[in-house]
């Protein structure tokens, strides 16, 4: 009996990986009507690099070009990727912690906002909890996508 409650778990392997990050890259530089010259800039690496990664050659990405695509297009970017990783762990097909990021930031902002102006330094001690609620929005607007 198939149970259609519970998605099933994707697969974590290499060429799951590198499918997904390919598919990330190449679905920003349509979105953004980016040339591949404008995603090597980004990433440090050629135009024909770029390109290159979009097609699923990752034979030479560095740690640097990867952090670099998270820092420039954000959950857009590791989004899908951390969609991969967690969602391969068993037991990891749940809103809870998600909902819960978000509650959280809802809840610190709130209370920054007690004296009606959120600063820059209650930004900077509450930014891991901003992120995790921004990474569990990303999530949430994800369901919106296609599917593949």
């Amino acid at each position: 009996m198939n149970r259609t409650s519970t998605p099933a778990r994707p697969v974590f392997s290499a060429s799951s990986v590198r499918d997904k990050i390919s598919e990330t890259l190449a679905a920003i530089k349509e979105e953004d009507g980016l040339t591949y010259a404008d995603m090597g800039r980004v990433i440090g690496k050629s135009g024909d690099r770029a390109e290159a990664y979009c097609n699923g050659d990752f034979s030479d990405m560095s740690g640097f070009s990867l952090l670099a695509a998270w820092r420039e297009w954000n959950g857009r970017f590791i989004g899908p990727i951390r969609d991969l990783v967690e969602g391969s762990r068993p037991g990891a097909h749940c809103d809870y912690a998600g909902q819960s990021a978000i509650l959280k930031a809802a809840l610190a902002l709130s209370v920054a906002l007690e004296d009606g102006v959120v600063d820059h330094e209650e930004v900077r001690a509450n930014r891991s909890t901003l992120e995790l609620a921004r990474d569990a929005i990303e999530a949430q607007l994800a369901k919106l996508r296609p599917a593949a």
